[in-house]
């Protein structure tokens, strides 16, 4: 049976860890670069699909409360800024990511490599298409898909993969203490 204790307190940890990467940020236009997603790949590298994902459902939900998680502040409002569809796209990485991690063969380094590709590549789709909707929709700013690449995808791409590698490499680190702690039902062993 697992420690029920220990599945809140990591999946907050979590949740708290993606609310600090939103305040570093670089300002970039439209989207601003942030290390969120570090943490939503960590989430589901080292949590699994659920817990993975239940970071980052609270994570959201603590946003959508009122709370200013998210890197331009909080409140139910939030669902309608252009930028929305990434948090949802957190969500489902950190589901997606999990869930890979699960069901993949072989070394544990290409199953986390490929996991936070998939993720990066889940976080971009709801992103980028709900920034398309918002500006073409809500916000009123008719903008092509072309621009909308350039403004979700091209300013942040490179700075992404360098987060997926280096995702990669520090959940490779911290699986194996992961892994034992699942083992032992929540409790780290000496």
């Amino acid at each position: 049976m697992e420690n029920k204790t220990f599945s809140l307190t990591i999946v907050s940890l979590f949740a708290s860890l993606t609310s600090i990467g939103a305040f570093i940020k670089i300002p970039l236009p439209v989207v601003p670069f942030t290390l969120q997603i570090l943490f939503v790949f960590l989430a589901g590298s080292l949590l699994g699909s659920k817990k993975g994902m239940l970071s980052q459902l609270l994570y959201v939900g603590i946003g959508l409360i009122g709370i200013p998680v998210f890197a331009s502040g909080g409140g139910p409002e939030y669902i309608f800024r252009p930028t929305f569809g990434y948090l949802i796209g957190f969500i489902v990485a950190a589901y997606v990511i999990g869930l890979v991690m699960e069901k993949a063969k072989g070394a544990i380094f290409k199953k986390l490599l490929l996991a936070n590709f998939i993720g990066l590549i889940v976080v971009y789709v709801f992103g980028i298409l709900y920034l398309y909707i918002a500006l073409n929709t809500w916000v009123g700013t008719p903008t092509s898909f072309q621009a909308v690449m350039m403004m979700g995808f091209a300013y942040s791409i490179v700075q992404d993969l360098f987060l997926v590698f280096f995702a990669s490499v520090l959940a490779k680190r911290l699986y194996t203490l992961f892994s034992k702690v699942r083992i032992n039902n929540g409790r780290l062993a000496a």
